[in-house]
């Protein structure tokens, strides 16, 4: 099979896709024009299906090549989500439950907006996430590049031009179906639906393959377990504690990739989906897993010394004649390549343009009179900054294939991804469950944790002499030994990435807990505090409402202000719909309803939609005036409760004192009933005694 068969096959699926993505946004919009939800394109199927861009080229080429290097390691990266999924389904029911709540747009945006809508973790995050997923998309760019590479042995090929031209594909086709909206937390039917299609492609394409090897090449599964048994090596013996460490970082992963938050909780479209998602999750993962260790067998069998075991799935079919399941398992590669690079670059454009473009841009604007610091094509904007961002986050990617060479065994390339993206679990465990975790505890402990990724893992990555000298790696910094990369703190001889992820997590948990419990949380971190932890208690949905951290005095000046910002971010017919809403709740006509706190909170989630919480809770200050819950409101408040309290006890004082006098009365009424019977009997003996 040669490029010319090759070339033209991939081109046909990716357009394929587009047709795919067309015509379910179509659908879409069709039905919203109707006013009818899509319901086959955000059924429990395709939310299970959208939760396999978890299942990258890494589980799909790396996974058999990890089997061949470590034995059954390669289950570690499917048991850690399948735990999570089974076992933890409550937190994922409790992420989905404030995702919606608050209207979150990304794994930034929710972090920032528990830690009283503080843009400046969101920023760490948001850095965070982009440089933890740069090698990740190194990663599907280099899988990609190596499958091409893999049918072009006699031909001459190039593959960092190949890769750049991948990454450019993928931008346009990410560009023209993940940025047509601007409110980010409104579900991408084409993409999650075109996602979905993949979803059954590389499991389609990875069982053909497997089924193939053990009763096409093997005698079933019993000459597949005798050949296992006699390639038994000893690099293959389990080892207890890597296989610990692996679980929980697959299991971390689950919950902070950007890309998993993304399909997992943005485009979630029901809550009661979870319930199907986890069981049907697991299956799918076990499905992918299934022949993963029969392949990599046959491939030691079969294939000649020297091979690369990532590619197996590819080489093994295609040097044996079976070009047409070669194709498939070429698509089933593509395909997981290029869903985790679509969804990865939403999630992460949106996080660039929310936390970073926007405030940036706020900042630089000039004051104007009656709050119009907002003034501009604020659609325009934000939708550009995503384009703009989808662009550069993928050069990234290609740059570190570029400099890395693209040597790194996949599975390498993902964990160290991995690790990056589990910095964000104590804050987010935080979040979650501490009502005393503070702002800059989390920006604390995320700022170390990161730093410690970065000098440990993820430079070191890029090879000795690239970015870290050999002699640094050797001695450490000014020759201090126990600040070596891999042996931290005099710590030798553990596996690089459990040492990475042991010190990185270790610091970032202790500076998280230290820095919480020394700082005090402002009030309106307080308030997100309790929204966030007792999300579930009956009754808390009434509490999202006026409970955000604006003051009571409504200020009905801004109001003008106020339509005038809601319509560049919304849209002009959708903005004056949603004031003149408010304005008739109000028992007003028109579009301006009075500011009150209760309006502002409804706005403000209304916006956040578009750019998340911090930003637009900062949009809505700078009109507002800033008015901020302070202390001062806080103790007023708490001032003014007391006097109702007291007011209460002296009422209920009196009402027990009313009722201690109407007993006396009924028992005097009583006394008197029974003189006038003992009268009456009296009158009535004299009566007689008379006659």
């Amino acid at each position: 099979m040669t490029l010319n068969v090759l070339i033209p096959a991939a081109l046909g699926y990716v357009v394929f896709l587009f047709v795919i993505a067309s015509l379910a946004e179509r659908q879409a919009e069709r039905l919203r024009q109707i006013g009818r939800r899509p319901r086959l394109l955000r059924s429990p199927l395709v939310y299970t299906l959208s939760l396999s861009v978890y299942c990258t080229a890494w589980t799909f080429y790396g996974a058999v090549g990890y089997a061949v290097r470590s034995g059954l390691e390669f289950i570690t990266i499917y048991l850690g989500p399948t735990l999570v999924f089974v076992g933890w389904w409550w937190l994922l029911r409790k992420l989905v439950r404030i995702g919606k709540a608050q209207r979150v747009t990304s794994i930034a945006d929710l972090i920032s907006a528990r830690y009283g809508k503080s843009n400046l973790v969101g920023v760490i995050v948001t850095l965070l996430a982009v440089v933890a997923t740069t090698p990740y998309i190194a990663l599907q760019l280099q899988s990609i590049a190596l499958s091409f590479g893999a049918f072009a042995a006699d031909e001459v090929l190039a593959p960092r031009q190949l890769a750049m031209w991948v990454a450019a594909g993928l931008a346009v086709f990410t560009i023209l179906f993940g940025t047509r909206n601007l409110d980010a937390n409104e579900q991408h039917h084409g993409v999650v639906t075109a996602i979905a299609v993949e979803a059954v492609v590389k499991l389609v394409a990875l069982l053909a393959v497997g089924v193939w090897v053990v009763w096409g090449l093997a005698d079933g599964p019993a000459d597949i377990m005798a050949r296992v048994a006699a390639n038994d090596r000893p690099d293959w013996a389990i080892q207890p504690g890597r296989w610990m460490g692996l679980i929980f970082l697959a299991g971390v992963a689950i919950l902070t990739l950007p890309r998993m938050f993304q399909v997992m909780v943005v485009e979630n479209a029901d809550e009661t989906h979870l319930a199907t998602a986890s069981w049907a999750f697991p299956l799918y993962l076990m499905a992918m897993s299934l022949f993963v260790l029969p392949i990599a067998v046959a491939g030691m069998d079969n294939m000649p010394a020297g091979s690369n075991p990532d590619l197996y799935v590819l080489t093994l079919p295609h040097s044996l004649g079976q070009n047409g399941l070669a194709m498939l398992a070429f698509l089933g590669g593509f395909s997981a390549a290029t869903s985790m690079v679509i969804i990865a670059s939403i999630a992460l454009a949106t996080m660039v343009s929310n936390h970073i473009v926007v405030p940036l841009w706020l900042a630089r604007r000039p004051h104007a009179a009656g709050g119009m610091r907002v003034a501009g094509d604020m659609r325009g904007l934000v939708l550009n900054a995503r384009r703009l961002s989808i662009g550069v986050i993928l050069g990234l990617g290609y740059v570190y294939f570029a400099i890395s060479g693209g040597s790194r065994a996949l599975a390498a390339i993902g964990l160290i991804s991995f690790a990056g993206m589990a910095q964000v679990l104590p804050a987010l465990v935080g979040a979650l469950y501490w009502r005393g975790a503070s702002r800059l505890g989390a920006a604390a402990g995320l700022i170390v944790g990161a730093l410690a990724w970065l000098y440990a893992l993820f430079l070191p990555s890029f090879g000795p002499g690239v970015v870290m000298g050999a002699d640094l790696m050797t001695y450490g910094p000014f020759g201090i030994g126990w600040l070596r990369p891999h042996a931290l703190f005099g710590v030798e001889g553990l596996d690089p990435l459990l040492h990475a992820l042991f010190w990185s997590l270790a610091l970032n948990t202790l500076v998280f807990i230290a820095v919480s419990l020394v700082s005090f949380p402002t009030p309106v971190e307080r308030v997100q505090s309790a929204l966030f932890v007792n999300v579930f208690d009956p009754g808390r949905d009434d509490d999202w409402r006026g409970a955000r951290g604006w003051s009571r005095e409504p200020a009905e000046d801004e109001a003008e202000d106020l339509l005038a910002m809601s319509q560049r971010l919304l849209g002009e017919a959708e903005a004056q719909g949603f004031f003149a809403a408010e304005a008739g709740a109000q028992g007003k006509t028109g579009f301006l309803p009075d500011p009150t706190p209760d309006f502002l909170d409804r706005l403000e989630r209304e916006l956040a939609g578009s750019v998340g919480a911090a930003t637009a809770h900062a949009m809505i200050a700078q009109i507002v005036g800033g008015r901020l819950v302070t202390v001062d409101d806080l103790m007023a408040v708490a001032s003014e409760t007391a006097q109702i309290m007291e007011h209460s006890a002296q009422l209920e004082a009196k009402s027990e004192e009313l009722a201690r006098t109407a007993r006396q009365l009924r028992e005097a009424n009583e006394m008197l009933q029974k003189l006038s019977v003992q009268k009456d009997s009296f009158l009535s003996q004299i009566s007689h005694e008379l006659r």
